[in-house]
Parts: structure tokens; C-alpha cells; sequence
């Protein structure tokens, strides 16, 4: 892990166990910005619910754990790039 990488993630407070992860590579008004929100639970593990960068959830005994899977989630969706949607074929009008 490069240590530019973590500092374009930054982790702003929603409340006192509750946080939102963002990429300060983005444009702070950018919807692209969000990454994912993460929760302390009262396990003392941090759960993350990934928005930007994919779906789902994981859990992470550290914050240094979260950050390392968000950079790679990052790195992975930067790679895809916006690529051209799937075709979805179509089917004839059915007859009467």
C-alpha cells in the first residue's frame, strides 16, 4: 500500500460510531466521492457497507484493514472504467 493512497480517503464522522468514507480524489459534491459507510460495532469491529465502489458488506478488526480493501475496491473500479453496458436482447412482440 502506497501512503498517497490513504490519504485520499478520508473517514467523516455521522455520528459517535458511525462514519462516512470518501475519496478526496473526487469532487466533494460528486456522488462518486462516497465509498462506503462504516459502522464501529460493539464487537470492536468496523463494518463497512460498500456504496461507490460495489455492493455488499465486510467487516475489518481495524481501520488500517478497511482502508487497504477500499483502495483496492478503488483500484479495481478504476481499472473497469465506465466500459459500455451490457446488451439486453430482446424478444419479438408475441402474436395473437
Amino acid at each position: 500500500m502506497k501512503r498517497d493512497d490513504v490519504h485520499q480517503l478520508i473517514l467523516t464522522p455521522l455520528g459517535d460510531r458511525a462514519w462516512r468514507l470518501c475519496d478526496r480524489g473526487v469532487a466533494r459534491h460528486d456522488v462518486a466521492s462516497l465509498v462506503a459507510y462504516v459502522e464501529l460495532l460493539d464487537s470492536g469491529a468496523y463494518e463497512a457497507v460498500w456504496v461507490g465502489v460495489g455492493l455488499g458488506s465486510a467487516r475489518f478488526t481495524s481501520l488500517d484493514a478497511l482502508f487497504r480493501a477500499a483502495i483496492e475496491k478503488l483500484d479495481q473500479s478504476r481499472s473497469l472504467g465506465a466500459g459500455k453496458p451490457e446488451h439486453i436482447p430482446s424478444r419479438p412482440p408475441a402474436r395473437a
